[in-house]
């Protein structure tokens, strides 16, 4: 059975966890599909330019945790606004492994309604940019492999649907 975001009351909310161990172990408890654990995997192996990509250099690995242990208190203290600001955090999911991305998305959009809508406007429109680019793909490839409803759900999943549909018809 697969536990779907609109199952959860805030109460049971996670507090986040940006370790690659507890990212995963996130998606394995949240959603038992090990279909989407083996797809993150895929996609997260691929995400070699990433700055948090598993085989960074020894000297680079303390900047990356310093680095998430930043970007996990920025999000923390400002997930209430985060809507506001949807291209600005589209360049840092960009950046980071698949994984991580899809995690801080649903973490945000389960906690601030207003942001999967937002995120939504800044996807349909015309930007070309590398960073929307991206966050844009890892949507796309989510849609076709049938496993957005792991990541989004209710009216959330259905905007991201209607979002991605205007994509597959152009």
């Amino acid at each position: 059975m697969t536990v779907g975001l609109g199952a959860m009351r805030e109460s049971e909310l996670e507090p986040i966890d940006l370790t690659e161990h507890a990212v995963l172990g996130h998606f394995a408890r949240t959603t038992r599909n090990v279909q989407l654990l083996n797809f993150l995997m895929a996609l997260d192996r691929v995400d070699r330019w990433a700055v948090d990509y598993a085989d960074a250099e020894k000297a680079e690995d303390f900047e990356v945790q310093v680095f998430l242990q930043d970007l996990k208190q920025v999000v923390e203290s400002s997930v209430a606004v985060l809507h506001r600001v949807p291209r600005e955090l589209t360049d840092i999911l960009a950046h980071l492994t698949t994984t991580r991305c899809m995690y801080l998305i649903r973490y945000i959009s389960l906690r601030n309604p207003q942001f999967p809508e937002q995120l939504g406007v800044l996807l349909e429109g015309n930007d070309t940019t590398p960073n929307v680019i991206t966050v844009r793909r890892r949507l796309e490839a989510f849609s076709r492999a049938r496993l957005l409803g792991e990541i989004f759900s209710g009216a959330r999943l259905n905007r991201i649907v209607q979002i991605m549909g205007s994509y597959s018809d152009a």
